[in-house]
């Protein structure tokens, strides 16, 4: 007869009360035997150290945007640095790491090895709504509580250098280019400097600083305009009055009426007159001899006109002095001093007036002129500024360089050092005791269940119906033996 392994619960549970010493003698030899081999499975452990991200202690003197100056990506930056192995070998070596994985495998391989017992984990900083880095932690997976304890030191220590690397190659880099871009704002200076010198050297009359300078020269011009035109007048009037007379001399002949000699008033007056258009060519009006001639002219004029009328016998007296060769050959030097006097004012008149022309120039294109000008200066000073901050921010960076980034080391400090583990991080040994009792337990109830398999008893009425395929007349019931040693009926579980 072949015997159905137990299908319910209900045989599950007859055959662990029917068996029960198949299950649990295995299971106790199992489970001590178990717990005298668990100490020797090799047992790792870990230790963990925290670091701080501090804030630095020096300004930023980076030309980046402000994504890459974020203390989660430079963490990155290193982590990925470090975990590259750079320094990996020399642990291994001062540790005596994976001993007997160096004897057959390359050094690649253990790099490797050690990566894969390595994790670094951020600490998120919940005040930073940027979800910015707070601490980080490190953790390496040993063979003893000591080495991982040590190990783990040694890479809080090579984060620390590897940021401290990373911070003085930065330094330098931005020197560099803080160098490079100070040159040249320097070279857009200088030209910048160079143009506003030539657009100075061009628009002289027309700078800002010289719109009052014009306009006094306007007025100072105007007036020796006004002063010449006036002088050449007067000049042209005595160039007339002069030739009328010496015609009259030379015609005095054919009975033209000669005008009246003049007097010694008139002939004083004409003197100072040309003492005072000589002196009106080299100075202004405001000029002390100048000056006095006005009020000598202004004199005789008065002094001619309130003087008497002049009797012929005068005349007759004076004509000997003003008659002859000697007054033409005055008259005509006269003459030829007035021509050479008009000349010179009409050349005079001419350089004022382009003078004037040039001046009213300037002063209409003044406002063109100072937008320009102020457009030049405004970029100057912008570039000056630039110049100011390159120049500022390459002063720290030389700072930061020549400290050797002692501050910048702060940035990474140690808020928890690395653990002695007390507990092995695996195996766990609750966890594989458990195992241990549950896989006893397990072998002792297969055992159960083979020999429960292999015996052909029939041990209730439920097994006679099921087996032989026949009714059941009479069922006997099971019987106890007593305390007093009589027998009892026991109450049959259906």
């Amino acid at each position: 007869m072949e015997r159905k392994p137990p299908s319910s619960p209900g045989e599950i549970l007859s055959v662990i009360q029917r068996r029960k010493y198949w299950i649990l003698i295995p299971s106790v030899i199992l489970i001590a035997g178990g717990l005298m081999v668990t100490p020797l499975v090799p047992r790792t452990y870990k230790s963990t150290t925290t670091i701080m991200v501090t804030a630095r202690s020096l300004p930023s003197v980076y030309v980046k945007s402000a994504d890459n100056n974020r203390e989660d990506t430079r963490l990155e930056e290193i982590n990925l640095q470090v975990m590259t192995g750079r320094g990996f070998p020399e642990i291994i070596e001062k540790y005596n790491l994976y001993p007997k994985l160096r004897k057959k495998a390359s050094m690649t391989r253990l790099v490797a090895a050690m990566r894969k017992n390595i994790s670094v984990q951020e600490v998120p900083d919940a005040s930073d709504g940027r979800g910015g880095v707070l601490a980080f932690t490190i953790s390496y997976i040993g063979q003893t509580p000591q080495q991982a304890q040590e190990v783990t030191k040694a890479l809080a220590q090579l984060f620390m250098d590897e940021n401290l690397r990373e911070g003085r190659e930065r330094s330098q880099e931005a020197y560099a280019f803080l160098t490079s871009q100070l040159n040249a704002a320097a070279e857009r200076l200088t030209a910048q400097q160079a143009k506003i010198q030539a657009f100075k050297m061009s628009h002289l009359d027309s700078l800002p600083e010289q719109a009052q300078a014009n306009m006094q020269m306007i007025s100072q011009t105007q007036a020796a305009l006004q002063t010449n035109e006036d002088a050449l007048t007067q000049a042209n009037q005595q160039r007339v009055y002069l030739q009328s007379v010496l015609n009259v001399k030379q015609n005095g002949d054919q009975g033209i009426s000669a005008p009246p000699p003049a007097t010694p008033l008139q002939v004083e007056l004409a003197q100072k007159q040309q003492e005072l258009r000589a002196d009106l060519l080299k100075y202004t009006p405001l000029y002390p001899d100048v000056v006095r001639l006005k009020h000598d002219i202004a004199v005789l004029k008065d002094e001619i006109k309130n003087a008497p009328p002049t009797t012929s016998a005068t005349f007759v007296a004076q004509a000997p002095q003003l008659t002859g060769p000697s007054m033409n050959d005055q008259l005509r030097s006269q003459l030829i001093a007035l021509n050479v006097d008009i000349k010179a004012r009409q050349a005079r008149q001419q350089q004022l007036e382009q003078r004037l022309a040039q001046l009213q120039g300037s002063v209409g294109g003044l406002p063109a002129v100072q937008t320009q000008f102020a457009a030049l200066n405004s970029d100057y000073e912008e570039m000056q500024k630039n110049y100011n901050a390159l120049l500022e921010q390459q002063q720290e960076a030389a700072m930061v360089t020549a400290l050797g980034q002692r501050d910048q080391a702060q940035q990474f400090a140690v808020a928890e050092p690395a653990n002695l583990p007390v507990l092995p991080f695996s195996p766990n040994p609750l966890l594989l005791n458990m195992a241990v009792v549950l896989l006893a337990l397990l072998v002792g109830f297969i055992f159960a269940l083979v020999v429960e398999i292999g015996d052909d008893t029939m041990h209730d009425s439920d097994e006679v119906a099921a087996y032989l395929k026949l009714p059941v007349m009479v069922a006997l019931p099971k019987f106890s033996k007593l305390a007093d040693g009589t027998w009892g009926a026991a109450t049959l579980k259906s």
